[in-house]
């Protein structure tokens, strides 16, 4: 068995008992689950919860290996989580997709702006892992689940970033160096420009637009520097 590695959810504390803990209670029937995934702005905030077994339950979904993008030496790399990992693991991971699969193989997939990603046994037959993240994590498509409201707007944005990526000899290390939250304020920005300039987008996605707005105003009170960090990538990007 491995050694615990002693980290709460964040804005949780030590006494509430550590993330390992909290992810198997919260999976004991499930294979994985999103919680709070929208709530950026609240305590814990975002967190994917993985289980990883060594005999499928058949009661939920069965992942086998979850694959997610991390930055090395300026430059995303993709990397997978399975139960041959060595364990613990506490790392970054970086945006874009995280992908769930199941032994069928069927997948499950999501959408983020970076954050950390925590894996650990409790015993030789299941591991856990978390993704937590200060910024949305979104569910994108998948066998065993819906889309989110924002997904198709978060998606094009990130599309849109391969664009500087191909172009500037450094946007792929500076966009994938930026904290979670003020790529998320990147994202509020273009969107915000968008929404503001195109009435008949305002129209047709009304509760897109107002959500839009409401994470851009929570986002610019409550952690100014992100929000400023992430208007400052945007524009050294010539996105906005």
């Amino acid at each position: 068995m491995t050694t615990h590695i002693a980290k709460p959810w964040p804005g949780m504390s030590d006494a509430a008992g550590d993330w390992l803990d909290a992810a198997a209670a919260e999976l004991a029937h499930l294979g994985f689950e999103l919680r709070d995934g929208a709530l950026a702005g609240a305590q814990p905030g975002p967190r994917l919860l993985v289980a990883l077994r060594d005999a499928p339950t058949l009661d939920h979904f069965d992942p086998e290996a979850v694959t997610y993008w991390v930055l090395h030496d300026g430059r995303g790399r993709l990397a997978t989580l399975d139960r041959q990992t060595v364990l613990p693991e506490a790392r970054p991971f970086s945006w874009g997709r995280v992908q769930v699969s199941d032994r069928i193989p069927v997948s499950n997939q999501f959408l983020t702006f970076g954050g950390t990603v925590l894996a650990d046994a409790r015993d030789d037959h299941e591991t856990f892992a978390a993704f937590v993240s200060k910024a949305p994590i979104v569910r994108w498509a998948g066998h065993s689940q819906g889309v989110d409201p924002l997904v198709d707007d978060i998606g094009a944005f990130f599309a849109r970033l391969m664009v500087p990526i191909d172009f500037q000899p450094d946007a792929e290390a500076r966009i994938g160096a930026a904290d979670p939250e003020a790529l998320y304020a990147a994202f509020l920005h273009d969107a915000s420009v968008r929404f503001r300039s195109g009435g008949h987008l305002q129209e047709a996605y009304p509760d897109v637009a107002m959500q839009v707005a409401r994470e851009a105003h929570r986002l610019a009170r409550d952690n100014p520097t992100a929000w400023l960090a992430g208007g400052e990538l945007l524009a050294s990007l010539e996105l906005g």
